[in-house]
């Protein structure tokens, strides 16, 4: 329900703007009453958040499963090209997101969430403690990639896939300091 509800939304907001949207429409749209709607998101701005606490948890499970010898860049970049998807949808709510200050805000949250998740995946993989700055850095850094590449992807979109993209600044964050021939 949370997720049908979240679409419905993100496409209403693309349609006829953050602001012009009302809760009313989202709810008719998606064809619930105003109390139910309340009861999935306590206001509008929350309407897209499941969407973004779902690919979180699809990022941190995509790299929990990667093979325990397989070298975390590997990995890492294995887990974001897996758990990165094209669709309209992903396009759609990302360019909202990137749109609205108030959604940017959750779309920021979202991210930080996502570090402090992969935080003892990363910490486990690298060997060390949880509370370890280098998982803590770590963590932070594959968070970064991966939401610069979806962003990068959402503005331009014409220029190449998701996957290329994600791959590309994976790249460039493996030759950190040293410029990039793009």
């Amino acid at each position: 329900m949370q997720r049908e509800l979240a679409l419905r939304a993100a496409h209403l907001f693309e349609e006829q703007g953050f602001a012009d949207t009302t809760v009313e429409q989202i709810a008719a749209n998606a064809g619930i009453s105003l109390r139910t709607f309340y009861r999935h998101c306590p206001v509008k701005e929350e309407a897209l958040t499941p969407l973004l606490v779902e690919g979180v948890h699809t990022l941190v499970d995509a790299l929990a499963r990667r093979p325990a010898a397989e070298p975390l860049p590997e990995a890492a970049r294995s887990a974001l090209l897996a758990s990165s998807t094209t669709s309209e949808d992903t396009l759609r709510i990302a360019r909202v997101m990137l749109a609205e200050p108030v959604l940017k805000a959750r779309w920021l949250a979202a991210g930080r969430r996502a570090q402090d998740l992969l935080v003892p995946v990363v910490a486990r993989r690298l060997g060390v403690a949880a509370d370890s700055l280098a998982a803590k850095t770590t963590a932070g850094m594959l968070v970064n990639v991966a939401t610069t590449a979806l962003e990068h992807w959402a503005l331009h979109p014409e220029d190449s896939t998701l996957g290329e993209v994600t791959s590309a600044a994976y790249t460039a964050v493996a030759g950190f300091g040293r410029a990039a021939a793009t």
